[in-house]
């Protein structure tokens, strides 16, 4: 059976990861600073383990890199952060050299820059924000192994995910959380597009990169849903979807944050066949349902903002 390590195995991609990977069979271990946010399945064999200490991490035949520092704007306060970031990614890769594994690095459409016109390639990235340039310098580090110490890499530039279990302080789960308690709702920027991806297409496109490790060895591939959605349409949705939520207003923009950004997903069309099946309106729909059904969480969200 395939050994599958995901690092940060607790977070909001990692948890929906780790259920798609024991589903689809794979011996699946975790490693995360924290503990699992939500039940993962049975199967799953996890360690609470801060990869900034470099630990020894368990044997592994595919290493999906996903922990880091994913806010942009506490990397914008404090840089450290994203020095912690390329740390945590060269430690990885150490590993993987001993191991002999397959690692797909989790980076990020931020490395395109915070003011591009849609559908940007991927040899195109430029003026990053500092989470952003965290995350490039990690993809050069993965291409630095890979070319001088032969570690199987491909890099993934994930679009604005979302969906079910995002606990964390991005603009879909804040709306849906500000709305059921019947607060209006600030858009940052009312001529942003942005490319939003459900996570069940993200796990699709991870678990295909898996399966294509020898023809996706050494790309780097745009993750993302290929359509440009503004935040005032966003926000329209969520406050058409939830009745006690009074509406939304605009507000100026706030320092980091990407402006416009439209995947070109040709190149994972290409290597992976792949192609998103979950509209926005259907995935925005199911997440304010599983949302409804939390209330608990709702609140960590809000608490988490205000504090």
């Amino acid at each position: 059976m395939t050994r599958v390590l995901v690092t940060g195995s607790s977070g909001f991609i990692g948890s929906n990861l780790s259920h798609r990977l024991i589903e689809e069979g794979y011996d699946v271990r975790g490693v995360d600073i924290d503990p699992p946010e939500f039940e993962l399945p049975s199967g799953i064999e996890t360690n609470q383990v801060d990869l900034r200490k470099e630990p020894e991490l368990p044997t592994s035949d595919i290493i999906i890199h996903l922990a880091a520092h994913s806010q942009v704007q506490p990397i914008v306060a404090d840089s450290n952060r994203a020095l912690e970031n390329i740390e945590m990614t060269r430690h990885v890769l150490e590993q993987a050299e001993q191991m002999d594994a397959f690692v797909i690095n989790a980076s990020s459409r931020d490395v395109y820059g915070s003011d591009l016109k849609p559908a940007e390639d991927e040899v195109t990235p430029d003026s990053p924000n500092g989470y952003a340039a965290s995350k490039l310098s990690s993809e050069a580090l993965a291409n630095a192994y890979m070319q001088t110490d032969d570690v199987p890499v491909t890099s993934l530039r994930l679009a604005n995910v979302y969906g079910p279990m995002d606990l964390n302080q991005r603009v879909i789960p804040i709306f849906i959380a500000l709305a059921m308690a019947g607060e209006e709702l600030t858009v940052y920027g009312e001529g942003k597009l942005l490319d939003f991806i459900h996570i069940s297409d993200v796990c699709d496109g991870i678990l295909t990169a898996i399966k294509r490790d020898e023809v996706v060895n050494g790309e780097v591939i745009n993750l993302g849903s290929g359509t440009g959605t503004t935040l005032p349409e966003v926000a329209a949705h969520i406050t058409e979807s939830v009745e006690a939520c009074p509406g939304w207003t605009v507000s100026t923009d706030r320092s980091g944050d990407v402006e416009t950004y439209v995947s070109n997903i040709s190149k994972a069309s290409g290597l992976l066949g792949f192609e998103p099946t979950i509209s926005l309106i259907q995935g925005l729909t199911e997440t304010i349902e599983w949302y409804r059904e939390h209330p608990d969480l709702r609140e960590m969200i809000l608490s988490e903002m205000r504090n």
